[in-house]
């Protein structure tokens, strides 16, 4: 058996493990709504440099808001796709990204419980930040895994409108507007803001 195959078995305890705690599945994908309608999502994605011998695997997680994704009109679809997340992340070890083999020499068994390992090591981090309110308190104090400064300014401007404090309103967007002051994406950034019904003057 190669490593892929051996990976193939494992998969099938990682499903039968994240469907015991809510979540669906989509071939290497898994999501679950929260309260309040946002998604978790954990993905596994194989390194290009796996081979028949030994395949790499790592973890990335991420939360859609499903606030975000309906103000600026996504198409829905985006809410499983990771790299459309509005919070995201990958697995670690002491502050590098966490690579996890499975050889073809392996047992199925013991590669979907070295998975199932690493999925439910995120889990905690992952349900801490799946809120509205979680994402706009991070951002708020200028931290966005996964995302540049910019998307951070646009999201967060849109939950403090949504949500509060409506006092920052003001503040975040004159920020966001001065970020992109003269680049190619101030136009795109007005736009966004006029779709999210945001009118602050400039």
């Amino acid at each position: 058996m190669d490593s892929s195959s051996v990976a193939r078995e494992a998969l099938v305890l990682v499903r039968k493990r994240l469907k015991e705690v809510g979540f669906s599945a989509k071939r290497t994908v898994f999501f679950r709504k929260v309260d309040g309608g946002n998604i978790v999502v954990l993905s596994i994605q194989r390194s290009t440099k796996s081979s028949r011998i030994e395949l790499k695997m790592t973890i990335n997680y991420g939360v859609y808001s499903t606030r975000i994704g309906t103000k600026l009109e996504t198409d829905p679809s985006s809410a499983l796709d990771l790299s459309k997340a509005h919070w995201r992340k990958r697995l670690t070890e002491d502050g590098n990204e966490k690579w996890l083999c499975v050889k073809s020499t392996d047992s199925p068994d013991e590669s979907g419980s070295l998975l199932v390992r690493a999925l439910q090591s995120v889990l905690p981090e992952l349900v801490e930040h799946s809120t509205d309110e979680a994402l706009r308190n991070q951002w708020l104090s200028g931290i966005s895994p996964g995302i540049g400064g910019m998307q951070r300014l646009l999201y967060l401007a849109i939950l403090v409108n949504e949500i509060g404090p409506r006092e920052k309103l003001d503040s975040v967007v004159r920020e966001l507007r001065t970020s992109v002051a003269g680049k190619i994406h101030e136009g795109l950034v007005e736009r966004q803001l006029t779709i999210a019904g945001i009118r602050v003057q400039g």
